[in-house]
């Protein structure tokens, strides 16, 4: 890895014999300890020095980036109100004998970013010392606005193409005057949600959050990409979503060609519409119960109640609250007209709600799959199209629909907490003759699988009616072999009730018989169909 002072190092052109400063440890943001000497901390930027390659050599870093800067008294020199100046000496090199070699500071991407644009330093002793006794004091500058991209999410699609859209967005943001580090979802590990995410770190100061998502999306060849931005201007967040549309193939090209991608940003940071404190409008909502997740229409999850959210619509729009417990969904929606410049206060009771869906499709007939995990030929279908079935959980979902003849469908819905969605799909013919072997292969796997299941199930039946049989055929056994025993008693008369227990014997053993073949042959039927079955199963 690239160290972040060896870099700034050869960006620098001046070196000095006799350095004057102290020695102090400097911690970075990124974590990164240094171990080195503090020339002067003028406005925004610190000054340090250490040697390279036997020279002196002083580097310029920006003081955002540290995180303490601690003299060898413990003193914080980074929050200390005195100036401190950079005074050194003149000469343009120091002896080997004397140098001591600068430590190596490794730096993450996000550090590398954020560094100053180097400045070579000319200024001899004595004009540093004249500059540091004239020089008028400046105000100090606003502290640039902390901002964080979240890498973009992508289930569905190749890791590589995730990346790569971050490292464009990232791009841009530097391009537009941000400076963002990059994080990954699972880098917050005590968050699962955005809202989660969102609020952590807005905790830690950052002001401009960046989420990215990428969707396949109804058509196959094509993928969906979403930007959220969430500003905090105040305290509250300002929130905008763009998204746009590339080819699958050519997502990469697709992107850049018409600054498809440019323009998602500028619409996520509202620099498309010129927006005012005057247009805003302020939604408080509050529920009963409290906690419930505050929700709009295809979008995200806002918050969770009660909570105030900013918005710049105008026009009316839905909000919908939903709480999700032990699969006991209760939900309430609401419709809102903006009040520019003014509060809108919601009040909503939440009631006991069972959301269904029901997807029409054309044709009709289709298998309907959760998008979650992949399909194969053990996956069960939820239903068939047109059935309806039950919704558990609210927000963004997906499902698959599959049909014999034409392509796989994914559709992208907002699961609101209404008693029943319509959706309605026109499925696509089949023409490529790779994608019809495919799945004539993996409906002749399914049916051999659903047979096989057929067969594994009829086995258990067989095995179970031939058990019984037998078990029968035991009991009569038995008995006729009491019979038998009595019939040896030794003084036993062999008149009519004599005859009568040698039929009756007979007759159970003459059962048994019957029972224990018609057994053995069930039993042997079903560990064939045990065999067959699992064969055709597995």
């Amino acid at each position: 890895m690239k160290k972040i002072f060896l870099l700034l190092a050869f960006a620098l052109s001046a070196a000095f014999a006799d350095p004057e400063g102290i020695f102090v440890d400097v911690e970075l943001l990124s974590g990164t300890h240094q171990r080195a000497k503090l020339m002067g901390i003028e406005n925004d930027t610190v000054s340090l020095g250490g040697y390279i390659q036997n020279k002196f050599t002083i580097v310029k870093i920006a003081k955002k980036q540290f995180k303490k800067i601690v003299d060898e008294n413990g003193n914080d020199l980074l929050n200390s109100k005195k100036k401190i100046v950079v005074v050194t000496s003149s000469s343009s090199s120091a002896p080997s004998s004397s140098s001591a070699p600068l430590n190596k500071i490794s730096s993450s991407s996000s550090a590398k970013q954020a560094v100053a644009e180097p400045q070579p330093i000319q200024a001899t002793q004595a004009a540093q010392t004249a500059q540091a006794t004239t020089a008028p004091v400046q105000k100090p500058k606003p502290e640039p606005i902390k901002t964080v991209l979240v890498a973009y999410n992508a289930e569905g699609v190749e890791q590589s193409i995730a990346d790569q859209f971050t490292a464009l967005t990232a791009r841009l943001l530097m391009e537009s005057g941000e400076n963002p580090q990059i994080i990954r979802k699972s880098d917050i590990k005590k968050c699962d949600d955005n809202i989660c995410i969102q609020s952590e770190l807005a905790s830690y100061g950052y002001k401009s959050i960046y989420f990215g998502e990428i969707v396949p999306s109804i058509k196959s060849d094509s993928l969906t990409l979403n930007l959220t931005h969430a500003f905090y201007e105040d305290s509250l967040p300002m929130l905008h979503r763009a998204s746009i549309n590339v080819s699958r193939k050519t997502s990469f090209s697709d992107a850049i060609t018409n600054n498809k991608l440019e323009n998602q940003l500028l619409d996520a940071q509202g620099k498309d519409v010129i927006k005012t404190k005057r247009n805003r409008t302020y939604i408080h909502i509050e529920t009963d119960p409290d906690g419930a997740t505050i929700s709009r229409s295809e979008k995200d999850a806002i918050c969770k109640s009660t909570c105030t959210f900013v918005t710049t619509d105008t026009a009316k729009f839905t909000v919908y609250a939903y709480w999700n417990v032990d699969r006991h969904l209760w939900g309430a929606s609401t419709n809102i007209v903006p009040l520019p410049g003014d509060t809108v206060h919601v009040s909503l009771k939440l009631k006991r709600v069972t959301p269904e869906i029901r997807i029409l499709t054309s044709p009709e007939g289709a298998s309907i799959y959760n998008a979650s995990t992949p399909i194969t030929k053990r996956s069960k279908a939820i239903a068939q199209t047109p059935d309806k079935f039950p919704l558990y959980n609210m927000g963004t979902d997906s499902l698959i629909i599959r049909k014999a003849g034409y392509r796989d469908t994914l559709i992208n819905f907002f699961a609101a907490p209404v008693p029943q969605i319509d959706l309605s799909i026109n499925l696509e013919k089949l023409t490529n003759f790779d994608e019809i072997e495919i799945q004539k292969k993996w409906l002749h796997d399914k049916k051999m699988q659903t047979l096989g299941e057929a067969m594994i199930g009829g086995a258990a039946g067989t095995v179970l009616i031939g058990s019984l049989l037998m078990y029968f055929a035991h009991l009569d056994y038995s008995d006729a072999e009491d019979i038998k025993k009595e019939l040896k008693i030794p003084g036993a008369s062999k008149g009519k009730n004599y005859q009568d227990k040698v039929k009756k014997n007979k007759k159970l053993v003459d059962q048994g018989d019957n029972k224990a073949i018609a057994g053995g042959i069930l039993l042997g039927t079903g560990a064939a169909l045990l065999g067959v079955g699992l064969y055709f199963y597995f």
